[in-house]
């Protein structure tokens, strides 16, 4: 059975979103704001991540990390996840099982909520 590289092709996809992101800079300045924060006047929790993106296909890290600094922590670990995947696939190896436990879980609400609470207090 022949094993897809899910992860490299959707870092692929990312990389190349990111790149194109550049071009599309004036149209973004067109899209409606974020409706959760226009009614309630706090960001939502992917508040920031257009100008992450837009960033990131300026390659200016900094800004992507300050935009929303979970995705910008992703964007970094994807070209490790995505050679792991392609080595993966190339051995013919199954996908690991997700962790299935309270721990795991609970660690990564906490996590989104504090991205959350950062991005709040920071008035993003």
């Amino acid at each position: 059975m022949r094993r897809v590289p899910w992860l490299a092709l959707g870092a692929l996809l990312a990389g190349l979103g990111a790149w194109a992101s550049t071009w599309l800079r004036p149209v973004a300045d067109l899209l409606p704001g974020c409706a959760f924060k226009h009614f309630t006047g706090l960001a939502c929790m992917t508040c920031g991540l257009t100008r992450c993106v837009m960033a990131l296909g300026q390659g200016d890290w900094r800004g992507a990390f300050h935009w929303h600094p979970a995705a910008a922590g992703l964007a970094f670990l994807l070209p490790l996840l995505s050679l792991w995947d392609l080595r993966r696939a190339r051995r013919g190896d199954p996908y690991p099982r997700l962790p299935d436990s309270r721990k795991a879980r609970t660690f990564i609400w906490v996590l989104l909520l504090a991205v959350w609470a950062f991005q709040v207090v920071r008035g993003i």
